[in-house]
């Protein structure tokens, strides 16, 4: 089953829209069943924003818990800075490489507009690791995740912000390397401290919003670039 949303107005009060967002997403995973579906928003940008981990997910020999509200945080950001964006609303089923995984998220990832350029992967980390958020370059980065890097760490000033300490995106199960190695895209993991992830907590709005923003300069950067 897939789910595809149409683009939103203008987004004008974070915290409001994040919650909706998050409530449909909510939505979605209980009609998800026994399926493995993906939300998809396609809006032929050239950064797509991905959420693999929203729900608990099969990943390297295990299940694993979901990276809490990772997929609203990410329709909210696809969203504000207009580019598409594609969120694993269930992957339950057992794979080892990305030449074994088929399923709606993957389907998806294989089947981007031309105007795509750059996978962009937003996880969650506990906030014990200490940063606000964490980028990783994977196996091959470029230029065009240099550009990210350096266009995120500048609009994300007023946060902590570290490259590849503690995650490098580099395993082969994450979607950069699938990006990179396979795809024949850019690929960025951003790691999103907990305590910047809930949006019950009109505290965290504004990183959400800094995020977005920040992507959005990603966006016009690795189009320019592109």
């Amino acid at each position: 089953m897939t789910i595809e949303m149409t683009a939103a107005t203008e987004v004008t009060d974070i915290a409001t829209r994040w919650r909706e967002l998050d409530e449909h997403f909510g939505t979605a995973r209980r009609r998800a069943g026994d399926d493995d579906p993906a939300l998809l928003v396609d809006r032929s940008s050239a950064v797509v924003l991905t959420a693999p981990h929203a729900t608990r997910h099969y990943r390297a020999g295990a299940m694993k818990a979901a990276d809490l509200h990772t997929g609203s945080l990410t329709l909210l950001a696809g969203e504000v800075a207009n580019v598409s964006a594609v969120v694993s609303a269930g992957a339950r089923t057992e794979w080892d490489t990305w030449d074994e995984r088929d399923d709606e998220f993957s389907r998806h990832l294989r089947d981007l507009s031309d105007s795509a350029r750059m996978l962009i992967d937003i996880h969650g980390m506990g906030d014990h690791h200490g940063p606000d958020f964490c980028l990783g370059t994977g196996p091959r980065p470029g230029a065009l995740e240099n550009l990210a890097v350096e266009i995120l760490r500048s609009e994300l000033d007023a946060f902590e912000v570290v490259v590849d300490a503690p995650f490098t995106a580099r395993p082969h199960y994450t979607v950069t390397s699938l990006a990179q190695r396979h795809l024949g895209l850019a690929g960025l993991q951003i790691e999103v401290a907990a305590r910047w992830r809930s949006p019950h907590d009109d505290s965290a709005a504004p990183a959400a919003s800094a995020l977005s923003l920040a992507l959005t300069a990603v966006e016009e950067g690795i189009r320019d670039a592109a």
